[in-house]
């Protein structure tokens, strides 16, 4: 009798091709099932919250997978252990929950968070270099909140979206839009949402950089919101200082929070 499980993954990205399984190439969801595969010694396919890109990472992505047994407790203690034991030093399941046949990792989220990492010094890292993304400038960051600010609420993020992507629901709710200065040039932008269209986070990112460079005005935010032009946006943000930090399901599942 299968077993529905929920498991909450952290990763680095910059030595994955992103989240989704892609044939011939190192991927989060193909490094997963390969581990669960090992382990329960038959194919078993995970499914992930949400699609990364390469060079992102994760403190908080979540996946659902059938378990072809029931696991209590000790059972699934076990077999997180195990699991780390076969996967890579760069990706670990730090928690592990069963959950109702129901339960999908990706269709029940209501709420996803992440967090962009910026390094806005004249110098570049040595230790920071593979997780934010550097700016040898400093930045206007009553200007760049002023920006960020102006996402908040519903809108549609049709200006903030890859012009590449497939088409998808460009309407977004966003419960938080925040700049941290964490300490001096080490900044972080929060944002958190119930949907997310492809790249929005980055091109936030790249125009709030833009709008902390002096390249844009503040405006230029809402403009390209209520227009809904790619143009008036700015570039989109490296992939090294995007992470998942969290997602978000309704309490009836009963997770880990």
């Amino acid at each position: 009798m299968n077993s529905r499980i929920a498991l909450l993954i952290e990763y680095s990205g910059k030595k994955f091709h992103g989240s989704q399984y892609q044939k011939g190439v190192r991927t989060v969801q193909g490094e997963l099932e390969r581990a669960l595969a090992v382990l329960a010694r038959q194919p078993i396919r995970a499914t992930l919250s949400g699609r990364t890109d390469s060079g992102v990472h994760a403190r908080g992505q979540v996946a659902h997978a059938d378990w072809p047994e029931a696991l209590d407790e000790a059972g699934r203690v076990d077999v997180l252990w195990r699991l780390n034991g076969i996967l890579d030093r760069d990706i670990s399941i730090t928690k592990m929950a069963s959950v109702p046949d129901d339960f999908h990792a990706r269709f029940s989220a209501v709420e996803r968070e992440y967090c962009y990492s910026i390094l806005a010094r004249p110098q570049r890292s040595a230790l920071l270099k593979d997780t934010h993304a550097f700016v040898p400038a400093r930045l206007d960051l009553a200007a760049m909140q002023r920006a960020a600010e102006q996402i908040l609420g519903k809108h549609d993020f049709t200006g903030f979206q890859s012009t590449s992507t497939d088409k998808t629901v460009p309407i977004c709710n966003v419960f938080r839009s925040q700049i941290l200065n964490l300490r001096e040039g080490e900044l972080e932008f929060w944002i958190r949402a119930d949907h997310f269209v492809y790249n929005m986070v980055r091109i936030i990112c790249g125009t709030l950089i833009d709008v902390g460079l002096g390249k844009r005005d503040a405006d230029c935010v809402s403009l390209a919101l209520q227009c809904g032009d790619r143009n008036i946006a700015g570039p989109t943000a490296p992939a090294q200082g995007l992470t998942l930090d969290s997602v978000k399901y309704p309490r009836a599942f009963e997770l880990w929070d």
